[in-house]
């Protein structure tokens, strides 16, 4: 009797995920976002190039997000940032997540998602900024960062970016 008592009270344990908790809906964009992209653009209004890779974990409750960037100085690029986020898919239009920086700076991330666009707001005690990623076609992508100063919203990035490998 006890055996059966403690089969029946681990069975949830043993059990897939799938079978104990349905998958979220996920938020238009993320799909059209899960794959490769390399960018050109501006940051800190100099030439840079960007590089970032969306892509599913974990039974598709998680995105990932691995990005870089590199400015451009004498025709030569040098990474400034390279970075990892993880955000959680919900049954909303909201995800929430966290960053993690070559700067040692942690994030907190809270997004809100249409059909073709991704807005997050991150905070961390120093900063608070946010980046609009806006799908503007099929293999193709503007993304704009923003930091909150004492004068309001700032932009120090734009980028365009074209995928090159998709999911």
């Amino acid at each position: 009797m006890f055996r059966l008592v403690l089969a029946v009270a681990f069975l949830p344990l043993l059990l897939p995920s799938d079978v104990s908790r349905s998958v979220p809906v996920v938020p238009e964009v993320i799909p059209r976002l899960i794959g490769q992209w390399e960018g050109e653009g501006e940051l800190f209004g100099q030439p840079a190039t960007f590089s970032m890779v969306w892509e599913w974990e974990l039974d598709q409750r998680f995105v990932r997000l691995t990005f870089e960037n590199r400015l451009i100085e004498n025709g030569q690029a040098r990474t400034v940032l390279q970075a990892m986020a993880h955000y959680r898919v919900t049954d909303s239009d909201s995800l929430y997540g966290n960053w993690f920086d070559t700067r040692g700076e942690i994030l907190e991330l809270k997004a809100t998602a249409t059909d073709s666009t991704l807005v997050t707001q991150w905070f961390a005690e120093t900063e608070q900024g946010r980046t609009t990623y806006r799908v503007v076609g099929e293999d193709s992508l503007e993304v704009v960062d923003e930091v909150l100063g004492s004068d309001g919203w700032r932009p120090f990035g734009k980028a365009s970016y074209h995928r090159t490998e998709s999911d």
